[in-house]
């Protein structure tokens, strides 16, 4: 697969339309598109006036692995307009399959600056998970940063299966430009493509844990450990649970390693 020519900012370049992005580099056979924050809000602001879902999954390693894993995360990363980089992990992958990447795109960086253009912009938007006090929690601090945001409605994460049909229908009577979907990786990504049908336009973006961080009951690493790619491993220091989680990140880039070995002796 050759080489995006404008990896920089993910500025068209395959005539697509009007959000199209530039051509993703792919890892395994999975899709990461090379784009700097500044393209990937660019991006968002141009597809929520598109009359489409356009799903954006924040990528981690784990994500692509269950990509490998599970056949419906597969499918959707392959037909997600638009992933990201949202992971040390994902940048070095790239780098051990020929590509690189220009930037990590935090989710949770990635989200602010989407509310932040939404409130610019006059752009409605919809929160759906975390717990109800988080998801209370969340939106209180949510309005003290962006107090002229146009939130056109919320519900918690905690509900059952045969619900959701009515969540999609509340959803689609409100009318979000920015759908924010926070019910965790990837059940959050699975939901947004199960029901791509019953959305109304928008971008429909799952956020992770973001909703805990804005509600104070999560904290990221410091910045510092953020720039050093050590994230993991701060989560890692105050969720020891997450070992068996943390595990996948080598094997997962052991297996890019060896996709990339075994073209190399072929060729």
């Amino acid at each position: 697969m050759k080489r995006s020519s404008d990896a920089a900012g993910g500025q068209e370049t395959n005539g697509q339309g009007p959000a199209a992005l530039c051509r993703p580099v792919e890892i395994l056979g999975l899709p990461v598109h090379p784009l700097t924050m500044e393209g990937a809000v660019a991006a968002i602001c141009r597809a929520w006036q598109e009359e489409r879902v356009f799903q954006v999954i924040t990528a981690n390693v784990e994500i692509l692995a269950a990509g490998l894993a599970d056949g419906e995360v597969g499918r959707l990363i392959r037909e997600g307009e638009m992933v990201t980089a949202d992971g040390a992990g994902v940048l070095l992958a790239a780098r051990l399959s020929g590509f690189s990447l220009p930037e990590r795109v935090a989710g949770y960086d990635l989200l602010l600056a989407a509310l932040k253009e939404a409130e610019r912009q006059g752009v409605s938007v919809f929160f759906l998970g975390a717990r109800p006090e988080v998801l209370q929690a969340a939106l209180a601090r949510i309005r003290e940063l962006f107090p002229h945001l146009l939130l056109c409605g919320s519900h918690h994460g905690y509900f059952r299966e045969e619900e959701e049909a009515a969540i999609a229908a509340e959803i689609k009577l409100r009318r979000p430009r920015l759908l924010v979907v926070a019910l965790g990786a990837p059940r959050q990504d699975k939901w947004i493509y199960r029901h791509k049908r019953e959305l109304p336009p928008c971008v429909a973006m799952g956020v992770g844990g973001s909703l805990d961080v804005l509600a104070g009951k999560a904290r990221r690493a410091p910045r510092w450990m953020q720039r050093a790619g050590l994230e993991w491993l701060y989560r890692l220091l105050r969720q020891p649970s997450r070992l068996a989680r943390v595990y996948v990140i080598p094997l997962f880039l052991f297996k890019v390693l060896g996709k990339r070995l075994a073209a190399g002796s072929r060729a």
